[in-house]
């Protein structure tokens, strides 16, 4: 390894730095939870049926 040259030795810090970046950023992370499944199910889900969701909820909350 201490043949390599400073361009190689360079990008092998490179990837082992972004690689416990990474790990350090997988456990800092908050668990998903069932707002952040409802906010991404809405982000995904097509603008029609959206609609129809609100619609639905403005008559129920009108009884």
């Amino acid at each position: 390894m201490l043949t390599a040259d400073p361009g190689q030795r360079i990008d092998n810090a490179v990837d082992a730095i972004r690689g416990m970046s990474q790990d350090l950023a997988d456990e800092v992370a908050p668990r998903p939870g069932w707002l952040d499944r409802l906010s991404t199910a809405t982000r995904e889900a097509p603008i029609q049926s959206l609609a129809i969701a609100f619609l639905i909820g403005v008559l129920l909350t009108r009884r």
